[in-house]
């Protein structure tokens, strides 16, 4: 389905955990707008970080929803960083059935040391944050496809421009990113919105003979409409998304197409650990016991799984006769 927006069709879409997809068809720039409720409230409530950690972890959740609707792929899309910094590592992944899951890797005492020191962390940079490192997105549709990762360092005033700066290094691909996260009342929001240009990816910029100057002038003009996009807008679940896009855009004759609902969950289970021990040594399965079983937590969803000795002998007898 697909259809130009116009006034007051919002109320026939959803309003939260929602990717919708759109196209500027006077220019040929295609966009993905996201808007996050209880999904990415259950998912920050379900970790005990600071307040600063979770408006990180909650601009992972918001970048990966909007990259990922991007990607035409069957599998998992995964958005991690990995720095020196108070917070070590960031990770986010979502299935291309709309599946969100995330985590934080803090180092407390450093984390502690660097908020007790600011009197306002408001203040505090990306890079006072993660320090040094990089944040990479990988596509994995199964051990029999080939995998796509794209890594760019972790530079800029926020984790979208670092996203920005992959594309125009890497892809040479124009794209604009803003989001925006935030707790009200005690609930945690996220928005998001992706603009990209893509040579040939269909609208009347793809039909007529606009030179450079032009696209660029037609990029520059949305690039600025995206930005007047204010935090309370991005947020708002009562100005449905597709209320929003017209109200930016109306003048680019945006065109909706069909949106795709999210949800949280967690893809961890006793099986998938149990493929892990069958794989490594004896020795190693010894390393792991603490007195006398494995005790493994999922870092997503806090699960805890117990592998005592008679459950792993089972396993390794399993592993053998495979």
């Amino acid at each position: 389905m697909n259809d130009t927006v116009g006034e007051n069709v919002g109320s026939e879409f959803l309003k939260d955990d929602v990717i919708q997809p759109f196209l500027l068809e006077s220019t040929g720039i295609r966009g993905r707008i996201v808007r996050m409720g209880p999904t990415i409230d259950e998912i920050l409530k379900r970790h005990d970080y600071p307040q600063i950690v979770n408006e990180l972890l909650g601009e992972v959740l918001a970048l990966t929803s909007v990259l990922s609707s991007l990607m035409k792929f069957s599998g998992c899309f995964t958005l991690q960083s990995k720095s020196d910094g108070p917070v070590k590592m960031l990770v986010s992944d979502m299935t291309s059935e709309g599946v969100l899951r995330g985590c934080a890797g803090i180092d407390e005492v450093a984390l502690k040391e660097l908020l007790d020191k600011t009197e306002d962390h408001s203040t505090l940079s990306l890079t006072d944050l993660t320090g040094k490192g990089y944040i990479a997105f990988t596509v994995d549709q199964g051990e029999h496809m080939e995998r796509y990762q794209g890594i760019v360092a972790l530079e800029g005033n926020n984790l979208s421009e670092c996203i920005q700066g992959y594309f125009k290094q890497s892809d040479q691909i124009n794209t604009g990113v803003l989001v925006n996260v935030a707790q009200t009342e005690g609930r945690w929001h996220a928005g998001g919105m992706i603009l990209q240009y893509v040579p040939g990816d269909g609208g009347v910029n793809q039909q007529t003979d606009k030179d450079d100057d032009e696209i660029k002038e037609d990029w520059q003009r949305s690039m600025i409409l995206m930005s007047s996009c204010t935090e309370d807008e991005l947020l708002d679940r009562d100005l449905a998304v597709t209320d929003l896009l017209y109200r930016l855009f109306h003048e680019e004759q945006v065109r909706v197409y069909d949106q795709r609902p999210l949800k949280e969950g967690c893809r961890c289970s006793r099986e998938k650990l149990a493929n892990v021990i069958k794989t490594v040594s004896l020795e190693e399965v010894d390393s792991y016991k603490v007195d006398g079983v494995i005790d493994a937590k999922c870092e997503f969803c806090g699960r805890s799984y117990v592998f005592d000795d008679a459950a792993i002998a089972e396993i390794q007898k399993e592993a053998a006769q495979s």
